[in-house]
């Protein structure tokens, strides 16, 4: 006998999945698939604390643009729904050369469009490195 999926799992899963073609999107430089992925008032604090439109982070994503991207992990997953609103937190790390490495914290706002999760903000929080 299979056990069912808990509703908790089965509410977060369409946001993982979300939260995951954002990432392969910004990693494989396909503008197309962000398009598909961001609200349209979608807006983005950068780790810098800059904030960029949708439009903006769209066109630094153009595969004329690509560079090579460190390897990343996403961890520390926390997701939930309220109604057609939901807050996802996550831990994103970035191998840099030479072992380094970095770590944000993701902030997500998703709102759910003719049934369809988007993003509607993203922010991300340099987490410092651990002092020795």
């Amino acid at each position: 006998m299979t056990a069912a999926a808990s509703p908790v799992a089965a509410q977060e899963q369409p946001l993982r999945d979300l939260t995951e073609r954002f990432a392969a999107a910004r990693a494989g430089y396909d503008a197309a698939a962000l398009e598909a992925t961001l609200a349209p008032d979608y807006e983005e604090i950068s780790p810098v604390g800059t904030v960029d439109k949708r439009a903006e982070v769209i066109g630094f994503y153009t595969a004329d643009k690509k560079a090579p991207v460190p390897p990343m992990t996403a961890d520390e997953w926390a997701g939930a729904a309220r109604g057609d609103v939901a807050v996802v937190t996550l831990r994103q790390s970035l191998a840099l050369p030479g072992g380094q490495t970095r770590a944000l914290r993701v902030r997500h706002l998703a709102r759910r469009e003719a049934g369809k999760w988007k993003l509607v903000s993203t922010q991300y929080t340099p987490i410092p490195p651990a002092r020795p």
